[in-house]
């Protein structure tokens, strides 16, 4: 595992179970996380983010008052550094309108629940190990959902330069503070 690598974010955990989030918070410090909140519903969530700067997200469908993907989407569409931070999705049944609807919300990572908190700890992990392109468009805002192998495609990169195209390096640094 890449120890520390979990070490400069902040992490927001938007679950219904209150129990569980105050579990994997524990975890989650133990890692040495800058600092881990739990939110009871997308007001409390939206309050805390007002107040502090969280650049790590963890949602789970059934959040209460807005729903999940409802929730995702209003992080995705807000102009704070949040908007590009890496959303792990929490879904209850891996059918493909579950995964399709954490996709189109603008998710970074898909998680099946429940979860422990090793998978949670390797998924952050991997979501900060593979940070995407983010694309900023009037129809999607979240990590480019193109699947690609490193060098295989040859042609012109259409999305690059354009308004709404935001690089990883830069995501990085916004994502930094």
């Amino acid at each position: 595992m890449t120890e520390g690598i979990l070490r400069p974010f902040s992490v927001m955990l938007a679950l219904t179970n209150v129990q569980t989030a105050e579990t994997l918070k524990a975890v989650l410090m133990q890692q040495g996380m800058r600092r881990v909140a739990s939110a009871e519903n997308n007001r409390d969530a939206v309050s805390q983010m007002q107040e502090q700067h969280y650049n790590m997200i963890v949602i789970e469908e059934n959040f209460p008052a807005l729903g999940g993907a409802d929730f995702c989407r209003f992080l995705r569409l807000t102009n704070t550094p949040m908007a590009v931070a890496p959303i792990v999705y929490g879904i209850r049944h891996a059918d493909k309108e579950s995964v399709f609807a954490a996709r189109d919300a603008g998710a970074s990572k898909i998680v099946l629940m429940p979860f422990s908190a090793k998978s949670l700890v390797g998924t952050l992990q991997a979501a900060v190990r593979e940070i995407r392109p983010f694309v900023q468009t009037s129809s999607f805002n979240g990590p480019d959902r193109r699947i690609t192998k490193k060098n295989t495609y040859s042609g012109p990169e259409r999305r690059k330069g354009q308004h709404g195209w935001v690089s990883v390096d830069k995501q990085k640094r916004i994502l930094a503070g």
